[in-house]
């Protein structure tokens, strides 16, 4: 495509999340937010994308998506179901003459579900395994009210040994394993944003992925504190004030990264796993239903 023409139909666009350069000199106008972009860059690099295939959970314009293609995965599932941002995504697509295949019907809790349709069509006559070799997790799990179920379905549909890269809010300030709950409507401890449920330190962010048949690569956590720019100035909001007043502290909230591995079935304490497979009350990680080596 043309650059003046990229930048005509850029007009067409009004709203974008992603600042992506579309060719030298043009960006589509996201927001500034290129301290975490590059702090998860710094932690993604640490992977091997060649001829690998990725699934890009919340792609929203897809910058990782396109990303992950530069970086030479052979095959990139770009996820969402912010239909929004779905003909940014096209648009970005035809741009850089892309391959990555979107799913903007797909929600992170039925990637075993929504997903299977693809893969069935995808590897027709293929046995093997037809899960992913990465699965990028980024800004996500704090929107989610069941995050653990999210992890589950990552896992689900990543192969023994891929690599789930994840991403989001975290508590910075202690050393201990919770979940801080943000609070709203009455109360904003993470941030003050209705999307908004929860930030886990560092260490309950590791022990989440790894209490979902994973393994956290030595080395691979990273942190930063970072604030949105609509709160820079320092100023709290009501919410964020009742939820000081309410706890008698605040709580110092970045984002962090890390890389995991996941791990085959028999690996784990029996009765651990065994309890993970009660997906009547643990749903979401059932691993054989994704496993088509012998179909």
């Amino acid at each position: 495509m043309e650059v003046e023409e990229i930048r005509r139909r850029l007009t067409d666009f009004d709203y974008w999340y992603h600042r992506i350069e579309l060719a030298p000199g043009i960006v589509t106008p996201g927001f500034h937010l290129e301290p975490l972009w590059d702090h998860l860059r710094t932690v993604r690099d640490k992977l091997d994308y060649k001829d690998k295939t990725v699934l890009d959970i919340a792609s929203f314009d897809g910058m990782f998506s396109f990303e992950a293609e530069r970086k030479g995965a052979k095959l990139v599932v770009a996820a969402d179901i912010f239909y929004k941002t779905f003909s940014n995504f096209l648009f970005c697509r035809e741009v850089f003459g892309s391959k990555a295949v979107p799913y903007y019907n797909v929600s992170p809790y039925e990637l075993t579900e929504r997903l299977d349709v693809f893969f069935d069509e995808h590897f027709v006559g293929e046995k093997q395994d037809r899960r992913f070799d990465i699965v990028q997790h980024f800004g996500l799990l704090y929107h989610l009210r069941d995050p653990l179920y999210s992890l589950s379905q990552a896992r689900a549909v990543l192969k023994p040994g891929g690599k789930l890269i994840i991403e989001t809010d975290v508590v910075m300030d202690s050393d201990e394993s919770f979940m801080l709950f943000n609070g709203l409507p009455n109360a904003a401890r993470v941030r003050d944003n209705f999307s908004v449920w929860w930030a886990p330190t560092g260490r309950c962010l590791a022990e989440m992925v790894e209490s979902t048949m994973f393994k956290v690569d030595e080395g691979s956590y990273s942190e930063f504190e970072f604030l949105p720019p609509s709160t820079e100035s320092g100023r709290a909001s009501t919410a964020q004030r009742e939820a000081m007043h309410r706890d008698g502290k605040s709580y110092r909230i970045g984002r962090g990264a890390l890389i995991a591995t996941a791990i085959e079935g028999g690996s784990r304490n029996e009765k651990f796993e065994q309890e993970l497979t009660r997906t009547y009350r643990n749903p979401g990680l059932d691993l054989r239903r994704m496993d088509w080596r012998q179909g």
